[in-house]
């Protein structure tokens, strides 16, 4: 049996939770031609280029005669359909199984259609899982190999078999995932409140309204995962006041409660910030009103309702005025410019010594590296700097910049070492029994660590937390709690942090040879974007091309329409 799918293109998936023009036009026009009874058939897909485009899947009813097999797959077919609180779905159930089954409990996201096996009036499906959406909208990845075993309990109701014991929360393909859910991201703050940190989470399509969802979640805080990491500009009790955010004009209106206005002039401005760039995300979004009680929620410096574009200081990409990225080669370190490079000023730009595998600062005033004998230089990016001697690590796997000063190293132990104003090595909690770090890379707003992983039978990337106790410049009191974020990949050689929530990655899937890939933290999905002939390693940024080196001795890009050198270099490196 095949789900019934058309593809609805509103005016935005935002107001998902509303019937628009299009979407009643289209649902009355296929009112028509859709059968209410008989077997479930694919449909075709409108084409459109419309970004905000989104798939309902229009689910059938039982029908007479059905058998346990086809009513365990009518269920979970027609599970994909959010409309009436998953009506259609519901009737495969029986009526105490319906009103205990609770679909609101997580999503358990499996790969292709696994197979159904009858037994006497049991019905079981093994599958592969691959990863699950919480009731809060995290998504957490499966293990590779991890596998999904659910048993569906049936009995006869006025002579037809319904399901009579089925587990909550929901069981969804990835292609229902897809099609139903979106990624949005929460924004809260990192220790210093100075940058913004997204906490993704999966929002279906069809629902509440997304703003309303959005801001729901928000005020509720960051996951649990994340919590330890990350600050909230939120005061303790301030809520909605009206459980909805409508949008007006182009403004979304946010009423909170009346404990708001006690907030001093800071954790006004945290708190909008939060809220502004949250919603942002909201197509029909362009500006956000905040009141508490009825009364104006007065933010110093700024106009109410508040400009989508109003805090560009808090950028989660932003990246430091003139970055670029760095290469080294035989003469020194040098800068990449739109034609060629130049030598960066000071000693990294000389070729004694000459460093390598290098690492620079996230304010480009500083660059690392080590010397062929494996001794870590580091030195300012300033006409008269000196190279300075940090220690010897022949055989360190990982380096790169925590902030300005700190450095984080990988060495040949694999163990992680913390190189500031004093050395310490730093465990790692938590990761899987027998494997070996290999790559250690923390996010630009400090708050998480690119972990490169080496397991019995496969290198595997890792996302880890960062605790810090006070502000951004101190150095990290634990990194733990690792967690998967991809489980496609068979190898992984180099990592960096592409943007906020995405990492780039060389790596390969199976047997397949190394390319660069886009991987989503936020819903674990990878995307391959080739690679120059045996890349070595690689650098990413928000907004920058990403730097592969290869054997050849040269570092290429993807700015244009495949992979162009760019330098006869090697280790490629942004700010970090």
């Amino acid at each position: 049996m095949k789900a019934i799918v058309t593809l609805l293109v509103s005016a935005s998936i935002g107001m998902a939770g509303c019937s628009s023009v299009s979407d009643i036009g289209i649902t009355q026009a296929l009112s028509a031609q859709v059968p209410t009874s008989g077997p479930i058939e694919q449909g075709d897909q409108i084409a459109s280029t419309d970004t905000n485009q989104f798939i309902r899947v229009i689910a059938s009813s039982p029908t007479p005669g059905m058998t346990q097999l086809q009513v365990v797959q009518g269920f979970l077919e027609s599970s994909a359909s959010f409309d009436g609180n998953h009506a259609v779905a519901r009737q495969y159930l029986t009526p105490q199984a319906s009103q205990d089954w609770n679909p609101g409990l997580g999503v358990r996201v499996y790969e292709g259609t696994p197979p159904l096996t009858e037994s006497g009036s049991t019905v079981r499906m093994i599958g592969s899982e691959v990863g699950r959406i919480a009731a809060d909208g995290r998504y957490e990845v499966a293990a590779a190999g991890s596998e999904m075993r659910v048993r569906f309990g049936l009995s006869r109701v006025n002579g037809e078999w319904r399901i009579a014991a089925v587990p909550d929360g929901l069981l969804l393909s990835q292609a229902d995932v897809d099609r139903a859910f979106r990624s949005h991201s929460l924004y809260f703050f990192n220790p210093g409140f100075t940058t913004l940190v997204p906490d993704v989470r999966m929002v279906p399509v069809i629902g509440p309204g997304l703003a309303t969802t959005l801001v729901r979640r928000l005020i509720d805080g960051p996951n649990p995962w994340l919590q330890p990491a990350v600050r909230t500009g939120f005061p303790a009790g301030v809520d909605l006041n009206i459980e909805a955010v409508p949008i007006e004009g182009g403004v979304a209106r946010i009423d909170l409660t009346a404990s708001a206005l006690s907030a001093d002039g800071p954790t006004r401005v945290a708190l909008s910030q939060q809220l502004v760039w949250t919603l942002r995300q909201v197509p029909e979004v362009q500006a956000v009103s905040i009141t508490a009680a009825g009364q104006l929620f007065v933010v110093p410096g700024i106009t109410n309702p508040q400009s989508r574009d109003a805090w560009s200081a808090v950028d989660p990409n932003a990246m430091p005025t003139g970055a670029r990225g760095y290469v080294a080669t035989s003469v020194g370190v040098r800068a990449l410019m739109s034609q060629g490079t130049v030598p960066v000023p000071g000693a990294a730009g000389r070729d004694t010594p000459v460093i390598g595998d290098i690492a620079v600062s996230s304010d480009s005033s500083q660059v690392a590296g080590f010397d062929i004998d494996g001794v870590l230089y580091t030195t300012r990016l300033v006409p008269e700097s000196q190279l300075v001697q940090r220690g010897e690590y022949p055989g360190a796997t990982s380096l790169a910049f925590d902030g300005t000063t700190v450095l984080w190293l990988v060495d040949s132990g694999n163990s992680l070492v913390i190189i500031g104003s004093e050395d310490r090595p730093v465990a790692v909690e938590g990761l899987p029994r027998n494997a070996r770090l290999l790559a250690a890379v923390p996010s630009r707003d400090r708050t998480r660590a690119a972990l490169i992983v080496r397991e019995p039978q496969r290198t595997s990337l890792f996302l880890a937390r960062i605790v810090r106790t006070g502000a951004a410049a101190g150095a990290p009191v634990s990194i733990d709690a690792p967690i998967r974020v991809e489980s496609w990949l068979a190898e992984a050689v180099d990592v960096s942090w592409s943007t906020a929530d995405s990492l780039a990655v060389l790596g390969s899937e199976s047997a397949g040879g190394l390319q660069v890939y886009d991987v989503s933290i936020g819903r674990g999905s990878i995307a391959p974007r080739g690679a120059p002939e045996a890349p070595v390693s690689l650098a990413a940024a928000p907004g920058q091309p990403t730097l592969v080196a290869a054997a050849d001795g040269v570092v290429y890009d993807n700015s244009g329409t495949g992979w162009r050198g760019r330098a006869n270099a090697a280790s490629p490196a942004y700010p970090n």
